[in-house]
């Protein structure tokens, strides 16, 4: 009994031994792969039931030193890398216990680096891997390195385009660079360009808009004013998506920063903004995101037109002629028929919401509101309320009405 028990325990610890080595020798083979081709754009990992569909090595692959990995593991062509998922999580322990070894003890740094690179690829959440390889970068400045690094979270956000670890990583990569050099507008284009098409893959990707958010004090005016261009027609085909406006509106807000010494183009600006605005809100019924940017444009240019009707009483007056045209567009809005995907409905809700925010926001122009409701027969704000509720959201209009009746 103790013999066969033994020879269990040999063959046990064989089998072991053997799916060890098994690990080592797919993580050399994965590094050599990413080592051989440092231009890989993307990458999937595949059920190996699908690797049949992507046929055999060719030659100039990078696998071709190993081809019984090649045909069942792993498939790199023309910068494209597959992976099985079949050994994901045999390849992600050896890689894990490969990277905390060299970690904690004396290592060549391009070792470590190779390392760090493979693992994560398989894990992008790994902190402390993203710290190690900011502990070799930060050694000696070498751009050629961090343009590397920028090509590795492209890499990573081609297949997670939400993983905020890899986001922070190119806003650390990219700060480096700007400390180092003046001119940032080359690199900001291409920032700008990545986010778009991740944005086109991904929807409502606040991480990726963040990130162009965070590139706009790096731009100069010139690029400010392309990117409101350029993000014209991409809002335009995805209303819905809150994190363009938001865009935009940062990018408005940089033009502020100018606005002394460009005040009629800032304005001009702003004017068209409202008008693009309000065809879109015509065009596209109850879209919140778009009542939410006009939220924006409007309290600005009501805040402007006062301070100019104060500065020059004689004037025509701009917040008069602005509070009328927003009665006429909420009166459109209350009046609209009703259609079968009840649009119309939630555009009077958010049209009605609109009025009330503007009314609490800029309490010097309720008058004026009151006034123009009673010009389309609107007994005032509360009667706003009533028209524009729905049963199901009665109880919170209800508050609002009582809100309204004490403010």
């Amino acid at each position: 009994m103790e013999q066969e028990d033994g020879s269990a325990a040999a063959v046990e610890q064989q089998a072991g031994g053997a799916e060890e080595q098994l690990a080592d020798d797919l993580l050399h083979h994965f590094e050599r792969i990413l080592h051989s081709d440092a231009l890989i754009d993307e990458v999937g990992f595949l059920h190996p039931t699908q690797f049949c569909s992507l046929g055999c090595g060719q030659d100039g692959d990078s696998t071709s030193q190993a081809p019984e990995f090649n045909h069942r593991y792993f498939w790199c062509r023309d910068h494209k890398l597959a992976i099985s998922s079949e050994i994901l999580p045999e390849l992600y322990r050896a890689t894990r216990g490969a990277f905390f070894k060299a970690r904690n003890a004396p290592s060549q740094a391009t070792h470590l680096m190779s390392l760090t690179k493979a693992l994560l690829i398989l894990c992008p959440d790994m902190l402390t891997a993203w710290n190690s390889r900011k502990m070799v970068l930060l050694e000696t400045y070498d751009f050629e390195k961090l343009k590397d690094e920028l090509q590795l979270c492209a890499l990573i956000l081609s297949y997670s385009p939400k993983n905020e670890s890899t986001w922070s990583h190119r806003r650390w990569v990219l700060k480096q660079v700007a400390e180092q050099q003046q001119d940032m507008a080359e690199l900001v284009d291409k920032e700008s360009v990545l986010v778009k098409e991740i944005a086109e893959t991904s929807k409502m990707n606040y991480l990726a808009w963040r990130h162009r958010c965070w590139l706009i004090p790096y731009m100069k005016r010139k690029q400010v004013l392309d990117e409101l261009k350029k993000s014209t027609r991409w809002s335009e085909l995805h209303v819905a998506d809150n994190c363009c406006f938001h865009y935009r509106r940062s990018l408005l807000l940089a033009l502020l920063d100018n606005h002394l010494e460009n005040g009629l183009e800032t304005y001009l600006l702003w004017k068209e903004e409202l008008r693009w605005n309000e065809m879109l809100i015509r065009r596209y019924q109850g879209r919140e995101s778009l009542w939410n940017h006009r939220r924006f444009l409007s309290q600005w240019w009501i805040q402007q037109s006062l301070a100019v009707k104060e500065a020059c009483p004689s004037t025509t007056s701009q917040v008069d002629l602005f509070i009328t045209q927003e009665i006429c567009l909420l009166s459109e809005c209350l009046n609209d028929p009703a259609d079968e995907f009840g649009e119309s409905r939630v555009q009077a809700e958010l049209s009605a919401l609109y009025i009330l925010w503007i009314s609490k926001q800029v309490p010097a122009v309720k008058g004026k509101l009151e006034e123009g409701l009673h010009s389309i027969s609107i007994v005032g704000l509360n009667d706003v309320l009533v028209r524009a509720c729905r049963p199901e959201k009665w109880l919170l209009w209800m508050n609002l009405h009582i809100d309204l009746q004490t403010g």
